[in-house]
This record gives structure tokens, sequence and C-alpha cells, in this order.
């Protein structure tokens, strides 16, 4: 389980692809470079991924099987993604923790930023809001957080605004794309 709570954000340099797989560099900024060694799991935009190489401050992983629900395949070089390093064992991790199964992507409807806080406005696909409703726990992106308000398929999430230096969700936009991961299915 992971804490939910982003520890860094990661900047895409390189991406190679082929048919079933891609494999995905990058800059590791220095708070969280030095946790890092090959084969630490870790999460990336919510998706639990092994470390496969580090070259200087770029660390590499592989992706497979995770294509196909994750927001992998929209990003670019230069993208900026979340990081989290896997807790150490026996260290609590406490309400929304998160596993890194993202269970599928959603778009962002809208965004409203208030003075001490903003809204994001997620369009769960259908498949997905069977599961859940207001006040349940919710993975966006690797941040653990709660959802405030639900209207069909639309779920209304409240952040603190200092999420927007700390975080990627600075770069959402209306009809970005996001991971997602529904917490009250275990």
């Amino acid at each position: 389980m992971f804490k939910g709570i982003v520890q860094g954000v990661g900047t895409i340099k390189k991406i190679s692809k082929s048919d079933d797989r891609q494999r995905h560099g990058i800059i590791f900024p220095k708070n969280i470079l030095q946790s890092v060694e090959v084969n630490s799991v870790m999460l990336v935009n919510g998706c639990s991924l092994t470390v496969v190489r580090i070259t200087g401050n770029v660390v590499y992983f592989d992706i497979d099987q995770a294509l196909n629900t994750t927001t992998f395949d929209w990003l670019d070089v230069g993208s900026k993604v979340n990081l989290e390093i896997h807790p150490k064992f026996g260290v609590t991790v406490g309400r929304g923790g998160l596993t890194g199964q993202i269970k599928g992507i959603a778009n962002i409807n809208n965004i409203i930023k208030e003075d001490d806080y903003f809204q994001v406005f997620i369009d769960i696909p259908k498949s997905l809001t069977d599961n859940i409703s207001e006040r349940d726990d919710i993975g966006i992106n690797g941040i653990s957080t709660c959802i405030d308000t639900m209207s069909d398929s639309i779920a209304c999430i409240n952040y603190p605004l200092d999420l927007l230096s700390s975080t990627n969700l600075s770069m959402l936009e209306k009809d970005s794309v996001v991971n997602v991961e529904i917490l009250n299915e275990w």
C-alpha cells in the first residue's frame, strides 16, 4: 500500500514505444532520487511500477499491462508525473491508502479555482461509478482524496491550493485525462 501523498513531480525525458510496451525515462527531483534504486516499487501518476534502470537523474520504468487502463499513452516528453516511493515495511498508511492498481481513466470536466482551494470535476466512466459515492476515497493520478459530491458520473473533488505547486494538478485543464483508482472495492 502507498499513502497517496505525492512526494515529488518528475518530467518525462524519453519514451520508447513498441506494440505492447513502453519504457519511460523520467527526470526525478533530487529530494527523492536518493531513495530510489533498481527494483524499487513506486507510484507514477498513481500506477504501481518497478524501477528497471537509473542513469544519472533519469529513472526508467517499463509499462506493459498498465497501458490498457492508464493515461501513459497520452503522455509526451515534457509531461509532468506525480511520484511516490513505496513506504518502508511497517509504516502506517492510514485512510485512503492506494494500491497502485489503476481501474481506468477519466476526463476532467471542469476546474474552478477559489481563494483558498480549487475544485476539479471529473467525468468517471460508468463502469467505475457503480462502486463509488460521495465521501468515498479515490485516487486521482496518485493523489488520495475524498469525493466531495457526486452527480451521475461527475465527481467533484476539492483540493487545497498548495497541491498546485507540489503535484501535476496545475497541468490539468478541461478534457485532460487522469488515472483513477477506486479505493472502496477491497
